[in-house]
């Protein structure tokens, strides 16, 4: 198992149940980095537990359905394709934090989002296989992500994680349309981003940073 796989794995966020289909079953039977197309009553047959003839437990195909979105949701799954809309019988996916083997341990420590927060190095690397072939981004797009998160201190994941989810944040804004580009003649050249933050983002930095500081004070004040 990849130190990327245990971190994920490990999320407090994660049920057993999908822990339990990842390890012993999707990942076991995997080739290489893909799993065979997927098979709903092995798959329940392998989840269920039963003794004296009885089922003790036991898997629903809407269960299932489920414990395989949960997983694509910590980065666990990466869909290649699905035959079917309702659910995931027939579909083959990627498991794409599998060949991270050479990566260096992840930090366990989980924290909230703070103003100084950037992605690690392997951002790249994670982006490609989230499938968000243009990485780059930009401080506005930066500023807008951390001052999103700094306005829900509860929120705690450590470093993958939050890099995780910044790449997803991306992945969204890159499928939504983007503004036409500025015809100059007869060459389209593409509108040319702010290279600082734009005031929008600068604002609720800020606005995220005063109140992150005033629920400070008021833990303090009850403390006392």
């Amino acid at each position: 198992m990849t130190p990327a796989e245990y971190q994920a794995l490990t999320s407090p966020r994660l049920a057993h149940p999908a822990r339990s289909l990842y390890i012993l079953y999707l990942r076991h039977m995997a080739r290489g980095d893909q799993t065979q197309p997927l098979d709903y009553p092995q798959l329940g047959k392998a989840l269920a537990i039963s003794a004296d003839g009885e089922y003790r437990y036991r898997v629903t195909p809407a269960a299932l359905t489920a414990l395989l979105e949960e997983l694509q949701q910590a980065g666990l799954l990466q869909l290649v394709d699905k035959p079917r809309a309702q659910h995931y019988h027939g579909a083959r996916f990627k498991l794409p934090l599998k060949d991270m083997s050479g990566l260096a341990p992840l930090p366990a420590r989980q924290f909230a989002m703070h103003g100084d927060w950037r992605p690690d190095p392997q951002f790249e690397g994670l982006a490609k296989l989230c499938g968000l072939l243009d990485s780059r981004f930009d401080e506005p797009e930066l500023g807008e992500f951390i001052a999103y998160w700094l306005g829900r201190p509860e929120v705690f994941e450590n470093q993958h994680q939050w890099t995780l989810k910044f790449v997803r944040t991306l992945k969204n804004k890159r499928s939504i349309k983007r503004p036409p580009a500025v015809t100059d003649g007869y060459q389209q050249q593409p509108a040319k981003a702010d290279a600082e933050p734009s005031k929008r983002a600068r604002q609720m930095i800020e606005e995220a940073r005063r109140l992150s500081g005033q629920a400070d004070g008021d833990s303090n004040e009850k403390d006392a």
